[in-house]
């Protein structure tokens, strides 16, 4: 009986430990490339992160912050709030540009369409805008601004996986307010249980102007299995395209 009532025990206590584990955590950064992923009900996901761009000999882009807040609403919608603060510097000869202030304020959601299974991708839509008149003079957007994309991921194995965005938006700025596709093509490494990588194609192209190819890479460090730390690097690949640009990130997943 005494036996009996410690492998009882034991059952239970190791149903309740299998009960408790999470699923990986799935962020939408550090790359430019969105997941298919989407928060559980109830769940809540904060991606934040520093990004430097070396746009030129005389121009540097720099992300301060930027903060992506992911809610779970019902099952397969999350609710997305997203906001920056930005820099821009250029040096000019009669005197330098040093612009800083907070973006447009963005306000999205994703939508679980399929979800994965033998010979077909899992599929969500994003949707996201962006607030007009919401951040600072030298950033702000005049009119609402949209962006829309179809998101994409296909695991090969359990090391490997594929995923893509195809989309289009409109920036909302004045003379810039023209709609510019998007494509993001990346492949994602499990080199470990904590870390990751990938790399990435991705692109953008404008109704006026040239377009603008990038590839970047990166990896990511599971410190728990509710936190996690990125890091990413890129270059430009057309004459529009900035020189080079880096990242890094932290993301928290409550509860």
């Amino acid at each position: 009986m005494r036996t009996f009532f410690i492998l009882t025990l034991f059952v239970m206590l190791n149903g309740m430990l299998i009960a408790q584990e999470k699923d990986p955590m799935v962020t939408d950064r550090p790359g430019t490339a969105e997941s298919a992923s989407v928060i559980p009900i109830r769940g809540f996901q904060i991606e934040s992160g520093f990004a430097f761009e070396k746009v030129s000999s005389d121009i540097n882009n720099v992300t301060f912050n930027t903060t992506l807040l992911r809610y779970g609403l019902v099952e397969n919608i999350e609710l997305r709030l997203g906001f920056q603060y930005l820099g821009y510097y250029q040096s000019l000869e009669g005197g330098d540009v040093d612009e800083t202030g907070f973006g447009p304020l963005t306000l999205g959601a994703k939508f679980l369409l399929l979800e994965e299974s033998e010979g077909s991708p899992k599929l969500a839509l994003l949707s996201t805008l962006f607030v007009p008149k919401s951040g600072a003079s030298a950033f702000e957007n005049e009119n609402l601004g949209a962006d829309i994309r179809l998101n994409a991921d296909y695991s090969i194995n359990h090391a490997m996986a594929l995923g893509g965005n195809l989309g289009v938006s409109w920036s909302g700025i004045d003379e810039q307010d023209y709609a510019v596709w998007m494509y993001a093509a990346v492949i994602g490494l499990t080199l470990s249980d904590q870390i990751g990588a990938y790399a990435e194609l991705y692109g953008f192209l404008p109704g006026e102007g040239k377009n603008d190819h990038r590839w970047d890479g990166g990896l990511t460090y599971a410190v728990t299995e509710d936190l996690q730390l990125d890091f990413s690097a890129g270059v430009g690949l057309s004459k529009v395209s900035p020189d080079f640009f880096i990242s890094l990130g932290l993301s928290i997943r409550m509860p």
